[in-house]
Formats: C-alpha cells, structure tokens, sequence
C-alpha cells in the first residue's frame, strides 16, 4: 500500500470501523475516569477532567478539525457554569492571541508578494534536488529562531514557501517536507534564549543573580551541548529522509516547472519594509520596552489600514483554525488555575525529588516520562509552569541549579507527538488536508517519536557538561 493511499486526505476503506472505535473511546473512557476518581476530587474538578479526557481521545484521533474539541470544551465548562465566562474565552483576548494574529497577516502578507516564487523558481531552474529544498526550508526556521520569538510565529512565516514545495502524489516526500517544517522552526527554540517566550517565563522564574547569568550568552553557552546533539541529530534525519527520498522517486525533479510569478513592486519592498521593522524592533526590545504581541498587531494593523490584503485574500490566506485552536489551547492554564487543577498537579510532583538525591540519571528520566504524561493532557506552556513553579524550590536541596531542572523541563515539554500537543503540528496538518495535500500521517508521528527522544538524548548527554560547569 502506497504512501498516497495512507494520507489523511483520503477516505480509506476501514475508516468506519476506525470511527467507531475512537468514537466508542470518546465516550467510555470519560465515564471510567469518573468512576475511578469518583471519590478523590471536587464535583467540579472531575467533570472537568473527564470532559479533557474526551477532547483528548478526539484530538488524537483527529476525529474532527482540531479547533473544535477546544471550542467544545470551553462551551461546555461555561454552560455547566464550572469555569466562568471570562476564564474559559480567556484565550480569544490573550497575549498570545493577538501575537498569533498578528504573525498569521504578515506571513498572510507575505504568501501574496513575489519573493517566494522567486525563490522557488532560481531552486527549480537550477534543478535543486529535493535536499537542498529541505535546507532552504530549515535555513528560513534557523534563522528566524534567532530573531521571531514564536515556533507557531516562525512557522507560520515559512508554511508559503514550503506550501509552494508540495506536490501531489509524493506523499513521503510532503510529509518530510512538512517534518523538516515543523522541527526546523521548534527543536532550536530552547537553545537559543529569543527562540521561545517561555525561555524568559523560566528567566523570570530565578533569582536575580542567577537569571543574570543566563542573558544571551549565558544561555548559548549552558545550551551548547544540548544544541550540538539536537542539530547534529536533525542532520542526521534529513540525511535520512533524503536517502529514503532518493529511494522512492529519484534525486532529480526535472518535471518540475517554475510557477509564474505576479511582481507588484510596491507590496513586494513595502512587505519586506515591515518584516525589516519587526527584526528592527525585536532587536531593539530592550530600548522600547514594548510587548511584542503589540509591535506584530500595530504592524498587521497598518496591513489593513493600506489595503495589503484583500477579504477575499484574507478568508483564503488567513489560518481561521488554527487560530481558533490556539486561543482554546490558551484557555487551558486559567480554567486549570481556577478549578485548583494546577495546585493539585504541582501537589503530586515533589515526589520525584527523592530519586534525584538516589541517581542523577534516574531522576532526569522520571522527570522527562512524567513530563510526556503531562503534555498527553496539558499544552506545553502550562505544563512547563505547573511543572517548575512545583519543582524549581527544590532545586538547590538536590544539588541542582534551578535553571538546569527548569531548562530539562522546558526542552521536554516542547516537544509534540500528535497535532494536538502543539500548534505548529496542527498548523501543518490542516494546511495539508485544506489543500488535499497528499502526506502519511505515519511517518510524521514516527519521526516526531524520534525528535522527542532526541531531546531526552540532549539532556543526558549535557549532564557531564553541566557538572564542568558547576550546574550540578
């Protein structure tokens, strides 16, 4: 059986049956939850979590579009008056809400303007192989890492370009396009200290003393090893995908036919005007002061304000779903505050702390499963809170530098293995089936297994170097 005959794009034969026993889970495994924790929790906190669970069967089946579990939940929760209106549409007036939509009109912006299609046509009149595709795409997500705060931000910016390397019918090959996509603009965003918001959340979270020590250099030169192994790693797959690749169709793409490209030069040196403000005022943040969810919105404002994009562009262009599923995502910390989840979640955790004074390596390894079983219910930036505000006090006690134990806990719960654990994934695959994209959902969940545990492999591998520097 093909990879085209796997991908989700494509209704298979025995998906019917598949339904019905996803379905069947959707509906009994709440009820069992309920049963089993029927006397240890609040009425409120239990339903909560049963009606989680069933978002969670439905997210990993991908039973429907991944915004509506999210959306379901939260008009759930507020119908049966367990979390207030204000705490569960919290997501849809976020911070990170408007950082999203923001980031959605520019890469919006930038789908519309020339400079990809040209960039694509020099790769295809110099017949570039299908490596050095997956490079030109990485080379985009590295080099934002440095400057774009956001994985979802940064994915967003490339998804145009990598849309522009799809075809149909190379369903192994889109989905090591897309893999290249996804982690190209994630792995590196725990190395580099601008990479992710929560790397400053886990600053904030230090002593003075301590968070001064790990500003930029700082934290390059803690992450160093972890950074090695993590793109050393990368390599490794891509030079894998590539030989797999090879493989299965060829090294040449000479079918391959340049798209025309529409040149409008006042929106192609106007877009490029505005991405060149972001760069300018991310780099200069610390002269400004000012938030950069409001910098991305004043700059997707003044794309509205100039008729950068038309409604029509904008239903076409614009991410609806994903934005959606992320303001429903956001929610999930508030509604955990508010129920007193998170406190109950923080209350499990010191237990782990007797295995670190036992074995250094033992105490990482339980601490990282613990994490995985965490993000297979909580999304990563709440997962990471709970995760240090419950730990990092014990971190001295072990022997351990807090920024150590809050960096393993950070680097793990960024990774994903379905859609729904992190919206760049999610991103990437509604992108993939709005336009029937051929891919093989398999491979895709395969190799993020492999990228999850390279991050394990970085963190005790770094273990030697954190005790030469006295972390440990």
């Amino acid at each position: 059986m093909s990879d085209a005959q796997h991908s989700i794009g494509m209704q298979q034969p025995d998906s019917t049956y598949r339904d019905f026993i996803a379905w069947s889970l959707v509906g009994l495994l709440p009820w069992l939850l309920y049963l089993q924790l029927d006397q240890g929790l609040p009425f409120d906190q239990l339903i909560f979590l049963c009606l989680a669970l069933a978002a969670i069967v439905m997210w990993i089946f991908r039973l429907t579009p991944d915004f509506v579990p999210g959306l379901a939940l939260i008009l759930v929760v507020t119908l049966l008056d367990l979390v207030p209106r204000e705490v569960a549409f919290s997501g849809f007036y976020s911070q990170v809400f408007f950082l999203v939509f923001g980031i959605f009109v520019l890469a919006a912006l930038l789908a519309e303007t020339s400079w990809l299609g040209r960039l694509e046509a020099v790769l295809v009149r110099r017949q570039a192989s299908f490596p050095t595709r997956l490079c030109a795409v990485v080379c985009a997500g590295v080099l934002l890492t440095l400057v774009v705060p956001s994985p979802l931000g940064r994915a967003s910016m490339v998804q145009p370009l990598v849309q522009r390397f799809f075809r149909k019918g190379r369903a192994r090959n889109n989905a090591f396009l897309a893999l290249v996509h996804m982690h190209g603009t994630t792995l590196l965003s725990t190395i580099i200290l601008t990479g992710n918001p929560l790397n400053f959340v886990l600053l904030g979270m230090l002593d003075e003393q301590t968070s001064s020590r790990f500003e930029w250099l700082g934290w390059l030169q803690a992450t160093s090893v972890a950074g090695m192994v993590i793109a050393i790693g990368f390599v490794a797959a891509l030079a894998v995908f590539s030989i797999a690749t090879r493989r299965q169709t060829g090294a040449a793409q000479t079918e391959d036919v340049p798209g025309s490209v529409a040149v409008d030069p006042v929106r192609d040196w106007a877009t490029l005007g505005l991405y060149t403000l972001l760069l300018v005022a991310i780099l200069t943040r610390s002269i400004h002061q000012i938030p950069l969810e409001w910098i991305v919105l004043s700059l997707a404002m003044t794309v509205f304000f100039f008729a950068g994009l038309t409604l029509s562009t904008l239903r076409q262009r614009l991410d609806w779903p994903t934005l959606i599923f992320v303001a429903t995502v956001v929610a999930w910390g508030p509604m955990l505050d508010h129920l007193g989840l998170s406190q109950w979640l923080a209350n499990q955790l010191p237990v782990l702390v007797p295995l670190f004074a036992q074995s250094l390596h033992l105490g990482f390894a339980v601490l990282m499963a613990g994490v995985f079983v965490i993000r297979l219910a909580v999304p990563g930036a709440p997962a990471f809170i709970i995760l240090a505000t419950a730990l990092l006090p014990f971190a001295e006690a072990i022997g351990i530098s807090p920024w150590v134990l809050g960096f393993v806990i950070l680097t793990v719960s960024e990774g994903f293995i379905w859609p729904y654990q992190h919206g760049v994934f999610s991103q990437t695959v509604t992108a993939l089936d709005a336009e029937r994209t051929d891919y093989s959902m398999p491979s895709l969940i395969i190799f993020n297994i492999v990228f999850f545990l390279l991050r394990c492999l970085a963190v005790f591998v770094s273990i030697p170097f954190w005790k030469a520097l006295h972390f440990i």
